[in-house]
């Protein structure tokens, strides 16, 4: 158990570093805003957890996906983690992201994105995007910050909106 919890707060810190490391200034600023704004005041946001990638549909255009983590609700030890996409405009002069939606991906006890791989897997009936997510989910025996099941989730953006599909 000792070597399990080594490797996976090794794992983290390797992909934090990643993800810190390519993440735009632009884009960095959104999510800040973001944690912010889905705080209950005590709570903050953890942007050495925040991972981003960008994913192409329909050709040209592009959507920036990023799994951010807002930690100490309550003033306790617990967390949730979001995820917002975001069109964007790299090429511009000066680059910048718009949101276009957020919602709850993960939390303690419930499930977990460890590196996000979101895969592009078709299209809805009304030009909206279909992606699927590794995700990690925890078991009844597990510990809270420790979900031991892998998973996938399909999510679907249509019209701006993120929508989880069962």
């Amino acid at each position: 158990m000792i070597q399990r919890l080594r490797w996976m707060v090794v794992i983290c810190c390797l992909v934090a570093s990643q993800a810190l490391a390519a993440t735009p200034k632009a884009l960095t600023a959104q999510v800040e805003r973001l944690a912010a704004l889905l705080s209950d005041g005590f709570a903050v946001g953890y942007p050495g957890a925040t991972q981003t990638q960008v994913l192409s549909r329909h050709g040209q255009e592009t959507t920036t996906l990023a799994v951010f983590t807002v930690e100490g609700f309550g003033g306790g030890n617990n967390f949730r983690q979001y995820l917002a996409a975001f069109s964007s405009d790299e090429a511009a002069d000066k680059p910048y992201y718009s949101l276009l939606d957020v919602i709850p991906i993960g939390a303690g006890g419930w499930r977990s994105i460890v590196g996000l791989q979101a895969k592009v897997t078709g299209r809805a009936k009304q030009g909206g995007v279909l992606f699927t997510m590794p995700i990690m989910e925890n078991l009844s025996d597990d510990a809270v910050n420790f979900p031991s099941k892998k998973a996938s989730i399909r999510l679907l953006l249509e019209n701006g909106r993120l929508r989880e599909l069962k």
